[in-house]
């Protein structure tokens, strides 16, 4: 059994000799990374960075529980630059791994488990001269007298296809409750049942030698591609199956035989609200209600897009306070009286790398019901890479000649401030399609924008975001006459929203 003792997946190879301190893994680094350096001025005599062999070597049985795993490279790599996973994980197989005995190598001392199936995947290295690692590496063993027959394989898409930063993993727990755990580096290699890597820039992979059971399918990219995996920092990231596309990871079950056509292109675990306050459609809230949302994971409050329109007095994105979990916000807000409002929450990350994957909308209102008006449309940006699918549609109190003013010297104000303080109702495109309906509007006359927060991290940012309007007295640019007027409660159609910026 593994210890209860927290982990961290680092591969530090100073680790393997039981230093302690900061100051004792500060020498070890540098004696190990740095007593052979090599003058910038002599030949590199080893420009093509691979594996020379493997103990235990590739499909080999009935492997001794005592064997040390040993990797032989063709030039000398420092174990600060190793990335590697070895599934299932054995007790303290990571935090053994040392330079061996040649140079050329590094072991692993941890003992292995009898009658096991064993998977490893080197996906990156770097040798003393910074060449990496040409091709990953994949092999098997087992300590029982055969290696198992079950495999699953397809393709991970970009940009995980990427063949020496990541890996293809099986997972023996939903990747949810990975990502919940108090350790989640811990419990995602703890949980890795068998490894393999991708083999081509199409993302082909294979898992083979699986054990049958039932499996969560998973691939990791290193983003920074500095060795290690891990999803406590916030930079790499997961991709699943998800063939119904309902944003949650969905499992394989594996026999004997092969398991084909499992495509892992989903996000795996996204960032979800999983309740809020006030409720969808509530009516006749006091004046002062308490705003809440409640996250499934640690929000990163610097990548966090919130609208509320119109837009309560005194509130702002800095208004809303963290709870000691780091998983909900809240602010008390000052409502006006017999007024209808839309909460449009189009951006949040998890400090675990998660992100929301569509924007959540919320109205309520403190009359007894709705306004009935509406405005639909079409945004058409026109330009690809420019998605419609998630394009925030807006109503303005003012036009966007007047807004535009004050994003400019003097004022120099932010977007994100100026539609804030002048949005009177949002939605945003559920589709592709572009098409939108923004509802439960009262009488009165308003300026359409649309926007899309193209790298998702809250602002919007003139010459990167997307900023599209509406050209209602056909004059081929945005102007004060671009206004749509509701009536009685009527519906406003045929809007199209052109790109500005």
């Amino acid at each position: 059994m593994m210890r209860s003792e927290k982990v961290t997946f680092y591969w530090y190879g100073a680790v393997a000799h039981g230093l302690r301190t900061a100051a004792q893994l500060t020498l070890a680094l540098a004696a190990v990374s740095c007593s052979k350096k090599i003058s910038p001025n002599t030949p590199d005599p080893f420009p093509d960075l691979h594996i020379v062999s493997v103990n235990p070597s590739d499909n080999a049985s009935n492997v001794a529980t005592s064997t040390n795993v040993t990797l032989t490279f063709s030039a000398e790599v420092p174990v600060s630059t190793l990335g590697l996973v070895l599934a299932p994980m054995p007790q303290n197989f990571y935090s053994s791994l040392q330079i061996g005995s040649a140079p050329m190598q590094i072991i692993s001392r941890a003992a292995l488990a009898p009658n096991t199936t064993y998977s490893l995947v080197v996906f990156s290295a770097q040798d003393n001269f910074s060449d990496r690692l040409r091709a990953p590496f994949v092999s098997h063993f087992t300590t029982g007298s055969s290696l198992a027959t079950g495999s699953v394989s397809g393709t991970s898409a970009a940009p995980f296809n990427e063949t020496t930063r990541g890996f293809v993993g099986l997972l023996r727990k939903k990747p949810s409750t990975v990502f919940e755990a108090s350790s989640p580096d811990q419990e995602f290699f703890n949980n890795l049942a068998s490894v393999t890597a991708i083999t081509d820039t199409s993302g082909a992979y294979v898992v083979s030698n699986v054990v049958p059971g039932t499996y969560w399918p998973v691939s990791a990219l290193d983003v920074d591609r500095n060795g290690r995996f891990s999803l406590e920092a916030g930079n790499d990231r997961l991709q699943g199956y998800d063939p119904n596309s309902d944003f949650v990871a969905d499992s394989v079950v594996v026999a004997s035989t092969a398991l084909n056509a499992i495509v892992l292109n989903a996000p795996v675990d996204v960032l979800r609200v999983l309740n809020f306050s006030p409720a969808q459609n509530a009516r006749n809230l006091p004046v002062q209600t308490e705003f809440r949302l409640t996250f499934n994971a640690p929000l990163d409050t610097s990548k966090f897009g919130l609208f509320i329109s119109p837009e309560p007095t005194g509130f702002s994105k800095t208004s809303l306070a963290l709870g000691n979990d780091a998983k909900t916000l809240s602010s008390q807000l000052a409502l006006q009286s017999n007024t209808s409002y839309s909460a449009l929450l189009f951006a949040a990350n998890s400090t675990r790398g998660q992100v929301l994957p569509a924007p959540v909308l919320i109205q309520f209102s403190t009359a007894n019901d709705f306004p009935s008006g509406e405005v639909r449309g079409h945004v058409d940006f026109g330009l690809s890479p420019d998605s419609t699918k998630y394009v925030l549609v807006g109503l303005l109190r003012q036009d966007i000649p007047t807004l535009l003013v004050r994003l400019f010297p003097p004022r120099n104000e932010k977007v994100n401030a100026v539609l804030s303080s002048a949005l009177m109702a949002m939605t945003y495109v559920r589709e592709g399609s572009g098409n939108f309906a923004i509802t439960h509007l009262p009488d009165g006359a308003y300026w359409p924008v649309a926007a899309k927060d193209f790298n998702g991290n809250g602002a919007f940012e003139l010459g990167t975001d997307p900023i599209g309007y509406y050209d209602g007295d056909g004059d081929g640019a945005t102007s004060p006459g671009d206004s749509v007027v509701v009536r009685n409660g009527n519906v406003v159609g045929n809007i199209v929203m052109k790109r500005l910026f």
